[in-house]
């Protein structure tokens, strides 16, 4: 069941991270420079963001089940729409409405999470779903590389497809309907809006929900960022980014099988903490490497360590989010899930507007937003 969830979570990075080394041939087919290609990102997260908080509400109303199988399916007649693109506008515009069918499958696998696995259990059963997503950064870059050594970029989209149908098989026949339709909870826009209310005045909520978001926008910066740093500042080709990518993605695991480790002994408001300590003294290194020093060692081993880290802010803060709901927690889990990625919409937004040929745009914004989860960590253990 863990592993059919974590692979719902894991269909948001798998879908943004496949069709990272077909930006230059996007931009090549269009016409258009990789920044606008990159735009792609922004209205996906876009997406992403509008349709989790319509989302929690209808997860609340009818159950997990139902509502996920009905995105997926708004997933495939998106990816369908995004393979026959013949515009950059299109192409932006079908990635909005695949985010839209994506969105309730994250939000749906974290609320199942929260209505099955007691408190206490809810960070180490999202770590190993964070393990099981982190495989999606390694596997989907070089997937997309292999595909487009013999293919043209849109069967990206087409084999997109084909992983959500096999989802829908998945989600059908292994995961359990472990919370039934519920008609008491209404759908009427002021209901919802005082369910989101009253999430949002729960502090902890608040507070681990910034820090989860800010922790989010770092990776996707980088995410967005990577293909123009590797391929056309460093000159590697699209198969050789996407194995560069796979190396640092693969960090991400590596920082979820500490955090399961460091859970034994530690709280997962230390280990958040701690994590983004070293993420900001790294930020700094990646900012001087920027400036004087960008080659590939020099880039690369800060960059995994960054990454590392992640793994182990991301699922604590996720965890001590939703720690104090028994109810709500569709609505609750949807706003966490927006907040991200509206910080993510507004990290690859940034990395677009801000594109000046270098690689200064992504570790500022890095080191910038780690400031900022920092400074709310060190303000809520004051607290």
């Amino acid at each position: 069941m863990i592993i059919v969830l974590g692979c719902l979570n894991g269909l948001l990075p798998f879908t943004t991270d496949m069709y990272l080394p077909a930006f230059p041939s996007i931009a090549k087919e269009f016409d258009v420079e990789i920044s606008q290609v990159a735009l792609s990102f922004s209205s996906y997260f876009l997406g992403a963001c509008l349709g989790q908080l319509t989302n929690g509400p209808i997860l609340d109303r009818f159950g997990r089940k139902t509502p996920m199988l009905i995105g997926l399916s708004i997933f495939i007649i998106a990816s369908l729409g995004c393979g026959l693109s013949n515009s950059i506008e299109m192409l932006i515009a079908m990635r909005f409405f695949q985010a839209l069918g994506t969105s309730i499958c994250a939000v749906g696998s974290r609320a199942v999470v929260r209505d099955i696995f007691p408190v206490e259990k809810t960070a180490k059963v999202f770590s190993t779903m964070t393990l099981i997503m982190g495989v999606a950064p390694i596997v989907a870059p070089s997937l997309g590389s292999f595909l487009l050594l013999y293919y043209n970029w849109r069967v990206i989209f087409f084999v997109l497809m084909l992983i959500a149908f096999c989802l829908i098989v998945a989600l059908y026949n292994y995961l359990p309907n472990v919370k039934k339709a519920d008609i008491t909870y209404s759908l009427r826009p002021k209901n919802v809006m005082n369910s989101y209310f009253d999430v949002l005045k729960t502090p902890t909520f608040l507070t681990y929900t910034l820090i989860a978001s800010t922790a989010s926008s770092v990776l996707f910066a980088y995410i967005s960022s990577s293909s123009f740093i590797f391929t056309q500042l460093l000159g590697f080709s699209a198969q050789q980014f996407g194995w560069i990518f796979s190396i640092t993605a693969s960090s991400l695991i590596l920082g979820n099988q500490f955090n399961r480790m460091f859970l034994e002994k530690y709280s997962s408001q230390q280990i958040a903490i701690k994590a983004s300590a070293v993420q900001l003294f790294f930020g700094i290194i990646l900012i001087i490497v920027a400036i004087r020093f960008l080659t590939l060692p020099n880039i690369l081993i800060p960059l995994i360590i960054y990454v590392l880290c992640n793994g182990m802010i991301t699922p604590n803060a996720m965890a001590l989010a939703l720690r104090p709901f028994t109810k709500n927690v569709g609505s609750a889990t949807a706003m966490m899930g927006s907040c991200q990625m509206a910080a993510n919409a507004i990290a690859t937004g940034s990395m677009s507007y801000f594109h000046n040929n270098t690689a200064l745009p992504m570790v500022i914004f890095m080191s910038g937003a780690t400031t900022i989860g920092l400074c709310i960590q060190i303000f809520a253990k004051k607290r």
